[in-house]
């Protein structure tokens, strides 16, 4: 009976063998190079020419920054959309559109799309600030920029950086802020509280006049600041409510999917004013949220505490 202990051991080791090699074949079979995306949305990003299965797979917004992978590229099969690749990918519907400057979500099949580790906004900036100034402006880690952008050390930068989302409690305070005054060149010291809690998806910038923080429907939305509710209701932003604050400052919050104040009420800082949506023009729940000072948007980051 021992005579075939020696030979079922090594038919035991080959079989081990093969197994190793064949978990291995599927790693290497994703790492194929695909063609430049960016030369079919208009966007010029630093990216990977290859694509793997962990960039696809579902990844937390909130994910560690050892997980973040630079921005990909993927080629659309029959069938897929942008909301099934969002999806795939574990990110925002918003994220993908904005990335890939699309108007829709219907796709062709071979289309390339940019797709990033994580949900964010593609900005436009000066490629000759410093990576460093670039972080502080929008509160994130230098090492991240870089790692989702895939930006070199000592590289210079691209004409649009894409800005990975942070959650609002991850957002230190900005100095004091002093926007100058359109009409007189005054400048007031304010500092307005959090309107909601989420994640921030999408940057004030040249385009976008405001900030977009992501939650689920429902979330509760507070006033930024005590003054008066000069809209609520139904209209350019879906439901969405206006405060004047009496100081040249007006706050919006838009796409709630129910207003809890009325237009002419004296609301105060942290009131409850309504809650989380999608309506109008929105592809997710999220809090679109804009500061205007005399009518000239600013970049509610700034002014936030």
């Amino acid at each position: 009976m021992a005579w075939w202990v020696p030979r079922l051991a090594t038919h035991g080791w080959a079989l081990a063998l093969a197994l190793f090699v064949l978990g291995l074949a599927p790693l290497e079979l994703v790492r194929h190079p695909v063609a430049d995306a960016s030369a079919n949305v208009g966007v010029t990003v630093p990216m990977k020419t290859t694509i793997d299965a962990p960039t696809i797979s579902a990844l937390s917004i909130a994910a560690p920054t050892d997980q973040l992978r630079p921005i990909s590229s993927y080629q659309a099969k029959p069938g897929d959309s942008v909301v099934t690749v969002a999806v795939a990918a574990g990110i925002g519907i918003d994220t993908l559109l904005q990335l890939n400057q699309l108007s829709s979500t219907a796709l062709t099949a071979g289309q390339r799309l940019l797709v990033p580790p994580v949900d964010g906004t593609l900005v436009p900036i000066d490629p000759n600030q410093s990576l460093i100034l670039l972080a502080q402006t929008f509160r994130v880690d230098p090492d991240v920029l870089r790692r989702v952008n895939d930006l070199r050390p000592d590289g210079k930068l691209p004409s649009n950086l894409f800005i990975p989302a942070i959650s609002t409690a991850e957002v230190a305070p900005a100095p004091l802020a002093s926007p100058g005054d359109p009409s007189s060149g005054r400048e007031r010291v304010v500092r307005f509280g959090w309107p909601t809690q989420g994640t921030i998806t999408q940057y004030f910038w040249q385009y976008h006049p405001g900030i977009d923080i992501a939650n689920e429907v429902g979330t509760l939305e507070v006033a930024a600041d005590g003054g008066t509710v000069i809209w609520s209701g139904w209209g350019d932003y879906g439901i969405y409510v206006e405060i004047d604050h009496g100081n040249g400052f007006h706050t919006i919050y838009a796409h709630m999917s129910k207003a809890l104040v009325s237009k002419g009420q004296t609301v105060a800082k942290g009131q409850r004013i309504g809650l989380m949506g999608a309506t109008g023009r929105a592809t997710g729940p999220h809090l679109h949220f804009e500061i205007r000072y005399l009518g000239v948007p600013q970049n509610p980051i700034d002014l936030l505490s």
